[in-house]
């Protein structure tokens, strides 16, 4: 619930903030006449706001379209990770993935591109993604940059 129950000490007042993704709204008590009444025009607020935004619940995630702010790696769920393994000098490119499951756990995939080639590994990637209902990107335009990505990774070392 996206509801908290305000004290101000030093002023007196008293009611209810309703907060949700980036929207908020107070509810007085004396305004409203009476906690419970004031309790039930916030929880009516807040049902307004995940109307607005076209969610479920507050800690629901809002629709995104395209890329986020963060996703360096131009495609969607996916991205090249590079690790070394125990004292070895070499890294290996890895394509990785993460996301929440329904109980809100962290869940990631990793699949070496050194062992299964950049377009196997995409393919599971995507397959992975698919099956935990999760969007896709386009495999062709994935697969072009990527294979950039390593191309110009390859090149500065």
């Amino acid at each position: 619930m996206a509801i908290q129950e305000i004290i101000n000490q030093k002023t007196g007042e008293h009611g209810f903030q309703v907060r949700v993704k980036g929207k908020t709204r107070y509810f007085s008590i004396k305004k409203y006449g009476g906690k419970r009444a004031t309790l039930k025009e916030a929880k009516l607020a807040e049902q307004v706001f995940l109307k607005e935004l076209g969610i479920k619940s507050s800690s629901q995630r809002l629709p995104q379209e395209g890329l986020g702010k963060r996703n360096s790696s131009g495609v969607i769920g996916i991205h090249i990770q590079w690790r070394s393994h125990r004292d070895s000098p070499h890294a290996y490119a890895y394509l990785n993935g993460s996301w929440k499951d329904k109980e809100g756990n962290a869940r990631m995939f990793g699949y070496s591109i050194n062992r299964h080639g950049l377009k196997t590994a995409l393919k599971m990637a995507i397959a992975k993604r698919k099956a935990s209902k999760l969007s896709i990107p386009d495999f062709d335009e994935a697969y072009a940059i990527l294979a950039e990505k390593l191309a110009n990774h390859s090149e500065t070392d």
